[in-house]
């Protein structure tokens, strides 16, 4: 290690500011730790590139008192679809205004990442994280065994932050993953695709219809309707075509010409991308713990790219809380592996499934995907398996429901804990969770599934239900042996 030029502690070391380093460092700060996070650009990406937001995702962002933010930045999906060259709907659905899922918000939101981004940095610098631009990261080192010990971060410029954990957030080329030596598996999903970004210069309403995986034997593509004016096509490459023949103006003007001219919108961006499917080996090393691109990438077709990581963000954060507050032992956060890393490669393997049936539907080739992996098909969207769960019933590793009346959100009556959910007068909440400050809620059974009583995590994921005392109590034995409690 170089001479130091300066020294500053914290609890958490964040490297990368990007959409999931930021919402990190506003899930962390929620949480009240203190935040560091080291970004080695000087500005926020000025270009779209993520653009879909899940109601999952919105419904994090109200926990943390960010829906009144979110809100202005997004526009509903009002649905998706596969179509041939004509147009018509091979598969698909509608999602008609006002429908939303049991998470109280539409199922799929379309933002602008460059607004996203400068709102989430806002809102992480207004809750106290401490954010470094311009400050590239040299190394991330452990100083100590396990949980007895933390990290020590340098700066390219020699100075270094001491943290009790570091999480890297710095994209799918993660320097840092790299020099910890952390692997990843391909799986088997490598396309070339030409993304563009235009925005309409007339009516907003032009071109607002649902999302579209366009089955064209002679070039897949993707149609996607942007947040207010903003517009995205994807083409796939063909063989022997060049990233100067694709983003050359002219070409990005044929490739629209169905959809829009030169004179009715603004070309933005054009770029060529490789879309990969990968999953790291690990997402804890130590006291080092990757998030988000780093740790998973997939090709966009479900959407789901940033949502994963900021799902990362949302999972490691609470547990880190618990963690950091001597509530709960480190043994907790071997779990946001064993949580996160199956999850998101059924994530990943179910988006690159997606891409290889609009080649199926095009006629190209026969992958033999199930159409029920495409857009309104029944292929179950990944829950969380292992880790902080008990139990095999349907509800456990999903997110509670949640009510939505007059405007009124139950999520705003459950605070930042655990929440016992007892529909059933005849069950006694076990008395270990009052040791852990667990709320305690009487609600309907439109609350808890039909079940007596539903443990509840502060991610609003449904950690064990119980019908019995006897359920009850084993599922509370079970779930203090995973937050490592004694």
């Amino acid at each position: 290690m170089s001479a130091a030029q300066t020294t500053t502690s914290t609890d958490v070391a964040i490297v990368g500011c990007g959409p999931v380093g930021a919402t990190l460092a506003i899930a962390l700060r929620h949480r009240g730790l203190d935040v560091v996070v080291l970004e080695k650009q000087p500005d926020i990406y000025h270009l779209p590139r993520a653009i879909s937001m899940d109601d999952e995702i919105r419904r994090m962002f109200q926990v943390w008192g960010m829906r009144d933010l979110i809100d202005p930045l997004v526009t509903p999906l009002c649905g998706a679809e596969f179509v041939d060259t004509t147009g018509e709907r091979l598969i698909g659905f509608d999602l008609p205004p006002g429908v939303v899922t049991p998470n109280g918000y539409p199922p799929m939101s379309i933002h602008y990442q460059p607004e996203l981004d400068t709102m989430l940095r806002a809102a992480a610098a207004d809750r106290g994280a401490d954010i470094r631009l311009s400050t590239p990261v040299a190394s991330v080192a452990d100083t100590g065994d396990g949980g007895e010990g933390g990290v020590c971060v340098e700066t390219e410029a020699g100075d270094v932050v001491e943290a009790r954990w570091a999480v890297a957030c710095d994209g799918a080329g993660s320097p840092t993953r790299t020099r910890r030596g952390i692997g990843v598996t391909d799986l088997g999903f490598d396309q070339d695709w030409v993304v563009i970004d235009i925005r309409i210069d007339g009516d907003e309403s032009t071109l607002r219809g649902p999302a579209q995986q366009i089955c064209d034997p002679a070039r897949p593509g993707t149609f996607v309707p942007g947040h207010e004016r903003w517009r995205r096509w994807e083409f796939q490459a063909q063989p022997g075509e060049t990233a100067e023949e694709l983003t050359a103006p002219a070409k990005v003007w044929e490739l629209v010409a169905p959809w829009v001219s030169p004179d009715q919108g603004t070309l933005v961006r054009a770029v060529l991308y490789r879309f990969h499917a990968m999953v790291a080996d690990r997402m804890r090393d130590g006291n080092l713990f990757l998030a988000g691109d780093c740790a998973h990438q997939m090709p966009p077709f479900l959407g789901q790219g940033l949502n994963s990581g900021q799902r990362d963000a949302v999972n490691l954060a609470w547990k880190m809380g618990l963690v950091h507050g001597g509530v709960a032992g480190d043994g907790l956060l071997d779990t946001y592996g064993v949580e996160r890393l199956p999850h998101a490669r059924g994530v990943v393997e179910h988006a690159a499934d997606v891409g290889r049936l609009i080649d199926q539907l095009a006629g190209r080739v026969s992958h033999g995907v199930d159409e029920a992996s495409g857009y309104g098909g029944e292929r179950p969207f990944p829950k969380l398996t292992g880790g902080a769960l008990h139990g095999d019933d349907e509800m456990v590793g999903t997110l509670v429901p949640q009510i939505v009346a007059d405007g009124v959100y139950s999520d705003d009556e459950l605070g930042d804990g655990f929440v016992v959910l007892v529909a059933d007068d005849a069950l006694t909440t076990p008395a270990r969770w009052a040791t852990l400050g667990a709320a305690v809620m009487s609600v309907g059974p439109e609350r808890t599934g039909g079940h007596g009583l539903v443990i509840v995590r502060p991610d609003r994921c449904v950690a064990a239900v119980a019908s019995t005392q006897a359920e009850a109590e084993a599922a509370t034995t079970a779930l203090f042996a995973a937050l490592a409690i004694d």
